[in-house]
């Protein structure tokens, strides 16, 4: 499929200027995505950026006159020289047009460069943890590469001030990843404190840049047929059921441990969701007794994942007692997030609310005698355990998860019917309220 290209004129009152005027971009559209590029550095007069709602039908006319005559040409001009990058790229990727477009020549074979590309995309996309760690990939990176430790803060420092820290000084081109490279790098992180788990993790990002470098045209050795990212030697063990029942049945009179205990039981009920897609359950998600949902994780792909959750006397009593009731369908179910928030505040209060959740079941587990560490991620663990030593098969499990790569179709979840689905659920329910020590 061959991208597509035309000016853009972003008419919504949110993106026009203080004088009312219109900003004119370059809108790049491939695969059904659509991208939109500043024409700035394009243009013989800056103020061809902007046009006011005037302006444009005098520019687009067939047969412009006058000075709206020269920026047609401009613009023209503009798409011609899009339309020529695009037509000698032979696989399209939006990191090559951008290359291309601003000049960005040897910026492919630079390893900074290419993953701080990565993580510009993923922004663009909202996927807003896949960039955070993609950037704390491109940091160790570099702190290994020039030796030297930074002392910014991603959170508080602008993303320009990092970019210029990132793509500063020497370069590390793909040519210099070799396989005793990559050993080396890891023998630093885990002597720097890196546990296992992120070690892993930046080297498997790492790998990910590495093939899209290739993708794109970058002609070297492939330095992972001879090393394979290190694993996670640490254990999440998951919560037996009477375990699971003492954190149910644990009563608190202080409100932050009532919330956070019901927030990890449903979490553990609903299939070990996490607190992404909890947050941003809506009321609409509700139909006919059950919870209906596709995983936020998987918004992005092809294949997409559905999860159907009966819901049991339990959930429900959760629900009523921690969920909002808001005017209309469609608002959210849990006090997290307002209707009004963009992605970028909804992840970071993702992420605050799993941090308070981690720190009051810490304390709630606690109390209750359970020696392990408790965190969100033990509520899915603890899910998956119990199922799977209830006799549940692995297919099953894999749907209820929400870890099956099947296609999707009209139907939430094909492999489990409504009335097995059902029975699993309150089976667990049962197995959690009658389980003692």
């Amino acid at each position: 499929m061959q991208a597509t290209t035309y000016i853009y004129f972003q008419k919504r009152a949110s993106k026009r200027t203080s004088a009312n005027l219109i900003p004119v971009k370059l809108c790049i559209t491939f695969m059904r995505e659509r991208k939109y590029y500043s024409i700035t550095h394009k243009l013989s007069n800056n103020d061809w950026q902007f046009l006011s709602v005037d302006d444009i039908p005098k520019v687009t006319d067939k047969s412009p006159r006058g000075k709206y005559r020269d920026i047609a040409f401009e613009y023209k001009k503009i798409i011609q020289e899009a339309e020529n990058i695009i037509n000698n790229i032979p696989n399209f990727s939006f990191n090559q047009f951008e290359e291309r477009f601003y000049n960005k020549t040897g910026s492919r074979d630079n390893v900074f460069s290419a993953l701080w590309n990565h993580i510009r995309d993923l922004k663009n996309e909202n996927r807003l943890g896949y960039a955070s760690s993609f950037e704390s990939t491109l940091r160790a990176i570099k702190e290994f590469h020039i030796g030297k430790t930074f002392d910014f803060n991603p959170r508080k420092d602008k993303i320009e001030a990092r970019a210029k820290i990132y793509l500063a000084g020497k370069e590390l081109r793909f040519v210099d990843i070799t396989s005793n490279w990559l050993k080396k790098f890891e023998y630093w992180m885990l002597k720097h404190g890196k546990s296992e788990t992120s070690t892993g993790i930046y080297m498997r990002n790492l790998r990910v840049v590495f093939n899209i470098a290739l993708k794109q045209g970058v002609n070297v050795p492939y330095p992972f047929d001879n090393y394979k990212p290190i694993g996670s030697e640490s254990r999440k063990t998951a919560l037996e059921p009477f375990e699971i029942a003492t954190i149910l049945n644990y009563k608190t009179d202080h409100p932050q441990e009532q919330f956070y205990r019901d927030l990890f039981m449903l979490s553990f009920f609903c299939n070990g969701a996490n607190m992404s897609d909890l947050c941003r359950l809506r009321w609409s998600n509700i139909q006919d007794g059950q919870i209906l949902f596709e995983r936020y994780k998987t918004r992005h792909k092809r294949k997409k994942t559905f999860i159907a959750i009966e819901i049991t006397n339990t959930i429900q009593q959760i629900i009523d007692r921690i969920g909002v009731r808001s005017i209309g369908h469609d608002g959210y179910v849990l006090p997290v997030f307002d209707l009004g928030w963009d992605e970028s505040r909804c992840y970071a209060e993702i992420k605050q609310k799993t941090k308070d959740l981690n720190k009051y079941i810490s304390r709630i587990a606690m109390a209750v005698g359970i020696k392990q560490p408790v965190t969100s991620y033990i509520a899915r663990h603890s899910f998956a355990s119990i199922q799977s030593a209830s006799g549940l098969s692995t297919i099953k499990l894999k749907d209820l998860l929400g870890h099956s790569s099947t296609s999707v179709t009209e139907g939430y979840i094909k492999s489990i019917d409504r009335k097995t689905n059902k029975a699993i659920s309150v089976t667990l329910e049962s197995t959690i309220k009658n389980a003692t020590q």
